[in-house]
């Protein structure tokens, strides 16, 4: 790998400071929903402090006091933030990432050396801390030491400090006149500041007496301080003089160690503990107040200011800074509760955001409830500080929205039923005593596991009822319960999605046990009367003695075979196709309508061709689990992965148009969660496990009639090099573009309501400056509009 990295070294990317990071189509405009509590290190600059996270460092100018943040959305590299350094000299911020990827940040721009993240080697590749010497970045990672020209912008040699040359974990570094130290998985080693020899592992000796880890090393005015254990448990602060090491006091939860300009701050979970010169406890800090509210910490790093000032990263509160009268001020930029996203909804132009999750088997994830809801540019939260009935509530898992009134939403639980809100008010918490809704029998009285929420054409909400015995719930527009028995769903059962179809028909997802597999039902219209009722699910009707088994539904292919019980999401589309996410792919079921009429209905497997002249082809990402779908208002579905980022592919699933994962996109994860597109503007959210983000797409949903027709950005300016969008467009409308002479310059067929130029013509020249007439026909050429661009060159 040496050898690699350094070959590697001229391999430099270079985007501006708030320019885009991603390499995607320059017409979708991400934008991020990120929480910024979780802070663990902060640094100085002249002008700013800068706290990092995660998913992006919280930049407070300290002339202006305004807050804003960078991340993989308007410049990072990357997402996984691991650590932040300063480099005086330079007015340079370095950040290291969980994957061995590294930015350089100055002023003006920012410069990533991808070298060490894109190298084959095995294991981790974490960068772990910075150090500014000679010059020099020393950059500890988990294999060793990176030394970085940061002048150069690249990587000028790799250190393998362990025993014969091997890696070993460095977590940390710090130099005085005489020897640079390192905190290693092995013990604390050393090496003469000033020899040519740093390369050679045997430079580096170890000094501490066991070769045990050591977390955290700085040198102060009492002397070399290293920290014996690893973060986040029990450690010993030790102070070194020479060869000799003394025990100081051992620490708690401890994260890291802060020199000041009066001495040393020991930094653990609960309390930050001040020492001076002569290593005399001065000062404790443990909980702070903000705002007029008693904040508990959960410290991970300190950093005393040039003025005096204190500042803390805390990992569930962002940064704060401690005023000259003591009181504290938290910067945190605005966003949703967490970064764990596992389902997201929109009500209108109001974005509900839920945390919860599944463990394996499907059992409880244990996520504490808690809602965020963007409305109206400000964020709204329900927790159990503000909400009794969250107290001991888990695991939020699915959002429907009233279709006719978007101010009134339902909230899913896995264990603690329904919670109703209207108007960012909760109305109401179903659960066994005030509902249809049951409990699970073995499980007490906080156990009633909802999933799958649908409204049907007339905003009754259907509900599946997981592992009890009536499995199927529906309430009723006018606020009546009823529950559904059906043989093939009795208990224990988890049964999760709900769809309905154009006909009535209730799809649903089984996801384990006996009866796992698809389940379709028709209550006939009939919601308060069972008797009539048909469904078919994974067991034959002789099997059961339920006369309403309509009988047997598998997933089988063209030969009858089965093809897969191993189903993780469905959706119709415009043609009222039902495409079902497997673990092995796409299926579809291209005539829903008719599942009750052919006794062994037909499941197709859409076939790509590959694109390399061998004339074979392959099943539509075969071999992925496919986690979420959605439809776009052209029809064209996003298909989202367990890790794999999402697919948008064709209307007939035999074209991919575009991948968005962590390496081509501002994606923070390639595990998505949950797809939602906002129909009216086109947003698509992607939800991952580690964040929510969101692009505009390029289709919405088209109207029955053309409705205040535009185009945007109108002028198009010089300057301007994206897509041109005429929107407020019927369903594949016909649109051609002329000059004012009235000859053709292009045409094309709208996305859904969205039809775009790319400003060139038909011969892929880009136009000259001028006014452009945009002539507009329905599909079946019975309604016309027109709208005019203008072309500044």
């Amino acid at each position: 790998m040496r050898k690699i990295i350094s070959l590697l070294s001229l391999l430099v990317i270079v985007v501006p400071l708030w320019g885009l990071s991603s390499q995607v189509s320059s017409s979708r405009q991400w934008r991020d929903y990120f929480s910024y509590k979780g802070c663990f290190d902060v640094v100085e600059t002249d002008q700013l402090v800068v706290g990092a996270t995660a998913l992006g460092l919280i930049i407070y100018d300290k002339g202006s006091q305004s807050l804003s943040v960078v991340n993989k959305t308007n410049g990072l590299s990357d997402s996984g933030l691991s650590s932040i350094g300063y480099f005086p000299d330079l007015q340079m911020v370095m950040v290291g990432y969980e994957n061995g990827n590294i930015d350089l940040m100055d002023q003006d721009r920012i410069y990533n050396i991808p070298d060490l993240k894109i190298d084959n080697m095995v294991g981790s590749k974490k960068i772990n801390h910075f150090l500014t010497l000679d010059n020099r970045l020393f950059c500890s990672t988990d294999f060793g030491l990176l030394i970085i020209d940061p002048e150069k912008k690249e990587i000028a040699a790799t250190y393998y400090i362990g025993d014969d040359a091997s890696s070993v974990e460095v977590y940390g570094t710090a130099a005085d006149d005489e020897y640079i130290y390192a905190a290693t998985s092995r013990g604390l080693i050393r090496a003469p500041r000033g020899s040519n020899q740093l390369a050679y592992f045997q430079t580096w000796t170890r000094f501490s007496a066991q070769a045990v880890p050591y977390c955290d090393v700085e040198v102060t005015r009492a002397g070399v301080m290293a920290v014996k254990g690893e973060k986040g448990e029990t450690c010993s602060l030790e102070q070194w003089n020479g060869d000799a090491g003394v025990i100081v006091n051992n620490y708690d939860t401890f994260w890291s160690l802060d020199v000041t300009p009066e001495g040393l701050v020991v930094v653990t979970g609960s309390k930050l503990y001040f020492y001076n010169s002569t290593l005399q406890l001065t000062r404790t800090v443990s909980a702070v107040m903000a705002g007029g509210v008693e904040l508990q910490p959960v410290y991970r790093k300190s950093m005393v200011a040039t003025d005096g000032t204190l500042w803390v990263a805390n990992l569930e509160g962002g940064l704060f800074s401690e005023n000259f009268d003591s009181t504290w001020q938290q910067l945190l930029p605005s966003g949703p509760y967490s970064n764990l996203t596992f389902n997201v909804a929109t009500a209108g132009e109001t974005v509900w955001i839920l945390p919860g999750g599944f463990s394996s088997l499907y059992n409880n994830a244990q996520v504490p409830a808690y809602i965020s809801v963007l409305s109206e540019g400000s964020w709204h939260y329900f927790d159990r500080s503000n909400t009794p009935e969250f107290q001991y509530a888990r695991d939020l898992i699915n959002i429907a929205v009233n279709p006719s009134d978007p101010n009134k939403v339902m909230v899913a639980s896995w264990g603690s039923g329904i919670y109703e809100f209207d108007d960012l008010t909760m109305k109401a918490h179903y659960m066994k005593d005030n509902s249809g809704l049951q409990n699970i029998d073995w499980a007490g009285s906080q156990y009633t596991r909802i999933w799958g929420m649908n409204y049907d054409s007339e905003n009754n909400l259907w509900i599946t009822n997981t592992s009890v015995d009536d499995g199927i719930v529906v309430l009723t527009n006018d606020n009546e319960w009823y529950s559904y028995n059906y043989a093939t769903l009795s208990s224990p059962n988890a049964i999760g999605q709900i769809l309905i179809g154009s006909e009535g028909y209730k799809w649903c997802i089984n996801y384990r046990g006996d009866a796992k597999g698809l389940f379709v039902f028709d209550d006939n219209g009939t919601i308060d009367n069972q008797n009539d009722d048909q469904y078919r699910g994974v067991f034959m009707s002789s099997s059961e003695s339920d006369q309403r088994n309509a009988g047997q539904l598998l997933v089988w292919d063209d030969n009858g075979e089965e093809i897969t019980r191993d189903f993780y999401c469905m959706a119709f589309d415009q043609n009222g196709y039902l495409w079902i996410g497997t673990g092995n792919g796409v299926v579809v079921q291209y005539n829903p309508s008719s599942i009750f009429r052919d006794s062994q209905p037909v499941f197709s497997r859409i076939k790509v061709a590959r694109d390399d002249g061998s004339g074979l082809a392959d099943y539509l990402l075969e071999n992925k689990r496919i986690t979420a779908i959605a439809v776009d208002g052209a029809n064209r579905k996003y298909v989202g992965t367990q890790n794999s980022g999402v697919f948008l592919v064709s209307e007939d699933g035999t074209k991919t148009i575009a991948t968005f994962n962590t390496s081509n996109s501002p994606l923070p994860s390639d595990l998505i969660n949950h797809l939602h597109i906002n129909q009216e503007s086109g947003e698509v959210f992607v939800a991952t496990d580690m964040g929510l983000v969101s692009f505009i797409g390029e289709a919405v949903k088209g109207g029955e009639a053309f409705q205040e027709v535009h185009a945007y950005p109108n002028p198009v300016r010089s300057d301007y090099s994206g897509t041109i969008t005429i929107t407020g467009l019927m369903e594949r409308t016909n649109v051609k573009i002329t000059d004012t002479a009235g000859n053709l310059v292009y045409e094309t067929t709208s996305l859904g309501g969205n039809a775009l130029w790319n400003g060139k013509n038909l011969w892929g020249e880009k136009v000259k400056s001028g006014i452009y007439i945009v002539l507009l026909s329905s599909s079946d050429g019975t309604q016309t509009a027109f709208t005019k661009i203008a072309i500044i060159r």
